[in-house]
This record gives structure tokens, C-alpha cells and sequence, in this order.
């Protein structure tokens, strides 16, 4: 993975972290205040969704596989950075939800970016592994 690639990716994830914590910070208690199946449902789509559109843009910029944990890296540490201040400051940053609905929604955050982390983190291993037996059947 060159610099190019890893700066585009960590613009991405600054890009995807600013639109998303808007979207939550203008319509988030429906998001994470309503009922407990509509939240899970949010944090397993969202998780997924993250995750097959962030290897999905590494597939098509032609990233190696075994490069992907560090792309996924790239994306997520921009949103992961950026929420340490909106948590400390949930009450008043996220005013359209109730103060309690923080732990929510930090939970709901560590599951998309663990998504991300993760599924990068076997692919990239798996690839890895690849290689390690094409050198030692060499």
C-alpha cells in the first residue's frame, strides 16, 4: 500500500466519521432510543455495511489483501480519534439524545469499528498465511 492510498483512506474515514456523527447527531434518538431490536439492527447493519464498503473500495483501488488490515486501520482511526471529544462532550454535542444514551452509542461505535478491524485483520492474515506456504514450497 503507498502513501497515496493510505492518505486517501484516512480522508475517507475522517469524510465517513464527519457525515455519520451528523447523521446521529440530527436524527440519532431514533437511531439508538427506540426500541432494543431496531438498535441491534443498527449495529449489526452499520457493521456490516462499514465493512463491505471499506474492503470493497480497497478490492477496487486493487490493495493487496494482505495490506487490508492497514487500510482498514486507516479508515477507522480518524472516526476513532474524532469521537474521544463527542463522547466527553455527549451531553451537549448529541443534544437530541438523552444523556444515558451514550454508553449506546459508544457500544454501537466499538462494534462498527471492531467490524472493520476485525474482518481486515482475518482477511489480511489470511492472505498472509497465502504467502508464507507459495515461499516455503519454493
Amino acid at each position: 500500500m503507498n502513501t497515496k492510498d493510505r492518505i486517501g483512506f484516512v480522508l475517507l474515514g475522517f469524510v465517513i466519521w464527519v457525515v455519520g456523527t451528523f447523521v446521529y447527531r440530527m436524527a440519532g434518538s431514533y437511531f439508538f432510543e427506540g426500541s432494543s431490536t431496531a438498535y441491534w439492527l443498527n449495529v449489526i447493519v452499520t457493521g456490516i455495511l462499514y465493512s463491505a464498503v471499506s474492503l470493497g473500495l480497497m478490492k477496487w483501488r486493487r490493495i493487496e489483501q494482505k495490506d487490508w488490515l492497514q487500510g482498514a486501520i486507516c479508515m477507522a482511526l480518524p472516526g476513532m480519534l474524532g469521537e474521544i471529544p463527542i463522547l466527553a462532550g455527549f451531553s451537549e454535542l448529541m443534544s437530541n439524545m438523552q444523556p444515558e444514551t451514550a454508553g449506546r452509542y459508544a457500544a454501537f461505535l466499538f462494534g462498527g469499528y471492531s467490524s472493520l478491524i476485525g474482518f481486515a485483520w482475518l482477511m489480511s492474515t489470511k492472505a498472509n498465511l497465502r504467502l508464507a506456504s507459495q515461499i516455503t514450497k519454493s
